[in-house]
């Protein structure tokens, strides 16, 4: 018997070779993954487009992408503002030039980790910006700002309130969607290249570290390592506060797990995956025949 290669052959004739993950969540003009940007050219000017205009407000994908746009300006703005306290508290000078090079590694790393989801705009000028430009439906734009601001004034109540566990938690959570974003995301590999998984990682650690080493006096930030706390501890003998180093990095996976669980990291790739699982079963049963 001859598999059937035609899946196989229309991947090929797409992407350029038969393993291409092709996303759907993000597929739209105006994201910052230039893989998942459509090919094909409208018709008509955007003004004029009906669908572009009032279609797409019961698309569930896009719900999900502007979730994500909203949890990531959280954690931006959280980060961000930690940024500027830590530069704040050690009497830095310069603090412009300090703060404006954070961004560039910041904001950076957080469009890696969103784009292939939302297009990773984490900004409502980017995305108002875009809409009018005709590259981001008007349904998407709407949800997406809503989320953005939704998100930025969470983590501003959050930096509010920032002591040693909320700032534990929070921070851990921000690791964890980083890490998944830049590193566990399968589609990473085929956007940046297979390599920069853990670069981006350890920049994310050592980012949030540094935000969050001023929070309060005397502490040296979020540490987002349970097991590296308790060996301090016992290095040092002394185990108080222990239960923050576990309960809040603890807290965060499993709420983080939550949110991946409801919404995968390939949410939107639902084609491929039937796909996947059509040539798996044809696999199984070839071998079947063979032996």
């Amino acid at each position: 018997m001859v598999p059937d290669n035609t899946d196989t052959e229309a991947d090929t004739a797409t992407s350029g070779h038969p393993s291409a993950f092709k996303p759907a969540e993000a597929d739209f003009a105006g994201s910052f993954a230039p893989a998942t940007r459509p090919t094909d050219v409208r018709d008509r000017p955007w003004y004029r487009d009906g669908e572009y205009l009032l279609g797409g407000w019961g698309d569930v994908k896009m719900w999900k992408s502007a979730w994500i746009e909203t949890t990531a300006t959280a954690f931006l703005v959280y980060v961000s503002g930690m940024t500027t306290g830590t530069l704040l508290s050690y009497g830095t000078k310069q603090i412009g030039a300090y703060i404006g090079i954070a961004n560039i590694f910041l904001l950076a790393t957080f469009i890696y980790a969103t784009a292939p989801a939302s297009g990773g705009h984490l900004n409502p000028m980017i995305t108002f910006s875009v809409v009018l430009s005709g590259m981001c439906p008007v349904s998407r734009g709407v949800a997406y700002m809503l989320g953005q601001t939704a998100g930025a004034a969470l983590g501003g109540g959050i930096l509010l309130g920032a002591r040693v566990f909320l700032n534990e938690f929070f921070a851990s959570m921000a690791l964890i969607y980083l890490a998944y974003g830049v590193g566990l995301d399968p589609r990473q590999a085929e956007f940046y290249g297979p390599r920069m998984g853990p670069l981006l990682v350890g920049s994310s650690l050592g980012l949030i570290s540094f935000a969050t080493s001023g929070a309060v006096p005397g502490f040296a930030g979020a540490q987002m390592h349970p097991a590296r706390c308790f060996g301090f501890g016992v290095a040092k003998r002394d185990m108080v506060g222990q239960w923050i180093w576990w309960f809040a990095p603890a807290t965060a996976a499993i709420l983080s797990a939550l949110m991946y669980n409801l919404i995968p990291l390939d949410h939107g790739d639902d084609a491929a995956t039937e796909k996947k699982r059509k040539k798996t079963v044809a696999d199984d049963a070839q071998r079947h025949v063979e032996v």
